[in-house]
Parts: structure tokens; sequence; C-alpha cells
């Protein structure tokens, strides 16, 4: 190519190149513009997206306190989810929930939260607690033939493991799609309520302790059989 027919090329796609680079810029702004349209703050300090989801609201940052209770409805909205992946044609953002204050985490229904790398969509790196509210409701969708009580919402860190509690209500629930047969209960459950698996038919508890513990109320079981002493591996 020889230096005049280089010229031209170059005084042709110069302004081109900077068309298509503002063109770039003006719809990455535009589509952060939608998103933030779309989102809603509470008073509590919540703040989630529904505008094009059509399926509940999802939670995109959390108030900063140290006691935290995920909500299952936020303005009659039914929380599906804590993080998001926001895309149109050309552009994908993820929102990344991290909560450095919360020390106790309360779940109380089930809600999707992406915990694969490079995108754990929640992260609570100094929690002590985590307590289910009516684990079987939080479960309720199972998808494998074992469950295992999990100790992270998002980002598994298995150097700092929180104390699970599982805890129980008079809350009715369907487990019409429960397909779970064993439940996995490591040693860092610390506390289960009466009943918490009183609802469960055919279902066998596998846990790593020996007897029961200190913190597991008489008849947290209901009519599931236990295996004591079970090796049990998590991430």
């Amino acid at each position: 190519m020889n230096a005049k027919l280089f010229k031209v090329l170059i005084l042709i796609l110069t302004p081109l190149v900077t068309l298509l680079v503002l063109s770039t810029l003006t719809s990455c702004g535009d589509a952060i513009s939608r998103f933030n349209d779309g989102c809603t703050a509470t008073e509590d300090g919540f703040v989630y997206y529904n505008r094009y989801t059509n399926d509940g609201a999802h939670i995109v940052e959390l108030p900063d306190v140290e006691e935290l209770v995920i909500p299952e409805y936020l303005n009659n909205e039914k929380v599906k989810g804590i993080g998001y992946r926001y895309t149109e044609l050309g552009y994908v953002k993820y929102y990344l929930v991290v909560s450095e204050n919360t020390k106790k985490l309360t779940i109380q229904h089930q809600f999707l939260v992406q915990d694969m790398a490079p995108h754990y969509y929640a992260d609570f790196p100094n929690l002590k607690t985590l307590v289910f509210i009516d684990f079987l409701y939080c479960n309720a969708v199972s998808k494998t033939e074992e469950l295992l009580v999990t100790y992270h919402i998002g980002k598994a860190d298995k150097s700092k493991l929180p104390n699970v509690e599982l805890r129980k209500t008079n809350r009715e629930f369907s487990l019409d799609e429960f397909i779970s047969k064993t439940i996995l209960i490591p040693d860092y459950v610390k506390i289960i309520e009466t009943d918490v698996f009183a609802a469960l038919i055919d279902v066998v508890i596998k846990t790593t302790y020996e007897s029961q513990p200190v913190g597991w109320q008489d008849g947290w079981n209901g009519n599931c059989e236990v295996e004591w002493g079970a090796e049990i591996k998590y991430n």
C-alpha cells in the first residue's frame, strides 16, 4: 500500500472510528440510565431492580447494618435474587452486592444468588451467624438428590465459617417440588429447632456430629432417619 492511499484511508476511517466510539459511549450511558430508572429505593435501605424482569425484585444494594434480614417482599414485589446481571445489545454489567458490616444474616425464603467465580453476586465477608427461618421453605424447589445446609450466601470462604442456625415457624408451605432424598449437615450448624425437618418423608439426614449436640432440640429431625458421624465434603 503506497503512502498516498494510506493517508486517504486514514482520513476516511478516522471519523468513522470516532463516531463508533462516541456511539458506544452514548449507548453505555443510556443503558446505565435505563437500569437506574428501573431501580427503587426503600426507606430501610434496600435498592432493587425490577423494571424489565417481570419476575419480582432483584436486590442491588443492601442496608449498612450488622444484623440483616433479607425480606421476602419489597413493596409487594417478591425478592427473587441478590445481585443482577444487566444486559442490552453490546452492553453487560454485573451488579455485585457486598456487605462488609453484616455480622448476622437471616434468610426466610428461597431466592437466586450467583455463587460461581468470577462473578459472586453477593459477599458477606465478615459474617458470624447465618440463620435460616424454615430451612425447607428456603429450599422448597430443590434440584439435587443431596441437599447441603450451606454456610454462605454468595461468595464462600471456608477459612471463616459462620455459625449456622435452623429455626422454625408455623408457616405453611408446599414441598411438591422438593426432590432431595438426603440432607447433609456439617458441624458448623450449631442450632436446630424442633420440627425443622418434620415435613419430610423418606429422607435421610447425614451429619458429621457423632451424637446430638447441644443446641439441637429434641424432635429436630421429625421422622427422618439420622446417620451420625458421616463424612461430608463441601466447598
